[in-house]
């Protein structure tokens, strides 16, 4: 049975970690090293912040019920995860970047095509006045 901690905990803390994920996974194929900071200090805050708000609002939303347990008010974890949350972020960003730079690290490099140049008896036999010879 789901209480109202849960039913607004989980879609909040759900899209902050779908952000962190797609930013993360983002990281991970950048190039250069400030873009992927960038992206999983991003990734970092947004899995920290949607774990404090909805923390915070779950329990909030459960102590408004007409005769709340007394579960209800053991709501130290909205202070852990604003003091620690970082933590669990940096690790699941930390992870999903690592993972992605294994991952294209792995995969061989494809060549690039090589173009067959046209011959100059091609260009002239089209008739295009703006064409070069």
């Amino acid at each position: 049975m789901q209480t109202p901690f849960d039913e607004y905990f989980y879609p909040i803390f759900g899209c902050g970690v779908l952000v962190a994920t797609c930013v993360s996974l983002y990281a991970g194929k950048a190039r250069g090293w400030v873009m992927p900071l960038l992206c999983l200090m991003g990734g970092v805050l947004s899995f920290w912040g949607t774990l404090f708000v909805g923390s915070e609002v779950g329990y909030q939303m459960w102590q408004r019920l007409p005769e709340p347990p007394p579960e209800a008010f053991a709501d130290t974890f909205p202070m852990g995860a604003l003091l620690a949350g970082w933590l669990p972020g940096a690790l699941y960003c930390g992870f999903l970047f690592g993972i992605t730079k294994l991952i294209l690290f792995l995969v061989p490099k494809r060549e690039p095509r090589v173009v067959q140049e046209v011959t100059s008896t091609e260009q002239t036999e089209s008739k295009n006045p703006y064409q070069s010879p």
